[in-house]
């Protein structure tokens, strides 16, 4: 039989330089360098500001209650308007698949830190509440964009090691902000406002986030491939003026159901097919997360008030079970992107479960101490390996539509768990919370097994 000749051969097309897979692959092979520490910075940064403005409202409630002569409701509200803020900061960042990564970012950013020094100077609740609701638009915004951008522009291989190091060191802000707070509060009339000035420290990281290119697979997502090619062309050049010659790309296998698509894909796409299973699974999982995380980072002094702990008691022990959550995020720095992504969240929410259930209902105090500060482990340990996963089951050009639209289902539960949770600790005690954590951890464990995506590698491609 005659062979066909060589220029006829149907001899597979070797993938462009900016095809989603070599993207991946070009980004995969590089050492960590100057660019990876600016998006660290940006990353701690971004973490700092997000968990460490949440908690503001709380450690000033008490001299903001005498300050504008309101109740516990009226921080309820404060409290509750943040969480809506996030949520629809989040649903805006979904805005980042059409503006790009960076714009969101940056944008989030100035939002936030402007917004949270308008906080300071707040001359009654009502003001207090709306402004607490605009600095949480600025906060959703940078939250789902640096995770986004994270997922596209770091090395597989080092990104939930990104996430847990921005998670630790936000925690260390967090326990400075406490310090600060103790110290400040006291000092007078306006003693509080310090603590909601210390968000203007937001507009000090603009010049570095502004300074991070576009991601590139946004850039091919959007059809602008010739200025994806330059970016990671610079981003090369610059790894090997440090570290000699990188590998050649290695490229995976195509991840099944995230197969390329148009540029102006409508949003429609993330409720067909596996898409819709994808978003369905973070949806209960984001929801179940904001219950258990409020309940851990909020209520935790008071539920251990209704088990007969003196205030003092209290936040001591609550002080206590953060040292947890440091080891937690010292793990997932140093071995989360070894772990299964998929198999990691299964062990630490299944885990938290059990530990959340022991807290609630144990008389002891080391065993409530142990077991507090096994959750906020678990916390620390999961939550990187969490927010890699969520936004790796989205290809790039939705990406921020469905890490966004996911993550605001859970910020939505935020919104009224203040009044949810008191009400239930009211009307059924402390041990409603406990059975009611281990129900939100082990649902978060349920979901994951039974639909997420089932890889073992923690480098399964994301296009």
């Amino acid at each position: 039989m005659m062979s066909l000749p060589e220029s006829t051969r149907s001899d597979p097309t070797p993938p462009s330089s900016t095809s989603p897979e070599m993207i991946g692959a070009r980004i995969d092979r590089l050492p960590h360098g100057r660019f990876q520490r600016r998006v660290l910075i940006c990353t701690v940064l971004a973490f700092i500001f997000e968990i460490g403005d949440q908690n503001a409202a709380g450690l000033t409630a008490s001299a903001i209650r005498d300050r504008f002569d309101t109740d516990l409701t009226g921080i309820a509200f404060a409290v509750s308007a943040m969480y809506l803020g996030l949520l629809v900061g989040a649903v805006l960042a979904g805005q980042g698949d059409r503006f790009g990564r960076r714009f969101m970012i940056i944008t989030g950013m100035v939002s936030m830190s402007l917004f949270s020094g308008v906080s300071a100077m707040s001359t009654g609740i009502v003001m207090l509440v709306l402004v607490r609701f605009l600095t949480g638009i600025g906060l959703g915004l940078i939250y789902i964009s640096i995770v986004v951008y994270l997922s596209e522009v770091f090395p597989v291989r080092r990104r939930a090691f990104a996430v847990g190091l921005g998670i630790g060191i936000a925690a260390l802000g967090s326990i400075g902000l406490t310090q600060l707070a103790r110290v400040v509060v006291p000092w007078g009339e306006h003693g509080w406002r310090i603590v909601f000035l210390v968000g203007l420290l937001g507009l000090l990281a603009v010049p570095v986030c502004s300074k991070l290119p576009e991601s590139p697979r946004w850039l091919a997502a959007r059809g602008r491939g010739e200025e994806a090619d330059a970016t990671l062309r610079e981003l090369e050049r610059e790894a090997e003026e440090r570290h000699g010659p990188l590998p050649e790309p290695q490229l995976p296998e195509k991840s099944p159901g995230l197969e390329d698509s148009p540029k102006d894909a409508a949003t429609r796409s993330l409720f067909q097919g596996k898409m819709l299973v994808s978003l369905i699974m973070l949806m209960v999982v984001w929801i179940c997360y904001s219950l258990a995380m409020q309940v851990m980072n909020t209520w935790t002094p008071t539920v251990l008030s209704l088990r007969g702990f003196s205030d003092a008691e209290a936040l001591s022990t609550t002080s206590q079970l953060l040292v947890g959550s440091l080891i937690g995020s010292a793990v997932a720095i140093t071995v989360g992107d070894r772990l299964p992504r998929r198999g990691g969240i299964i062990l630490f929410t299944g885990l938290a479960a059990l530990a959340m259930l022991t807290f609630g209902l144990s008389g002891s105090h080391l065993i409530i101490v142990l077991a507090g500060a096994t959750v906020h482990f678990t916390i620390g340990a999961g939550t990187p390996l969490l927010n890699a996963y969520a936004a790796e089951r989205f290809p790039p050009h939705l990406r921020s539509r469905g890490s966004g639209f996911s993550y605001s289902v859970g910020r939505f539960t935020n919104v009224i768990a203040p009044f949810t949770i008191a009400g239930v600790l009211e009307a059924l005690g402390y041990k409603s919370v406990a059975w009611g954590g281990f129900a939100a951890w082990g649902l978060i464990a349920l979901t994951v097994l039974v639909l997420g995506a089932r890889r073992g590698r923690p480098s399964a491609p994301i296009e």
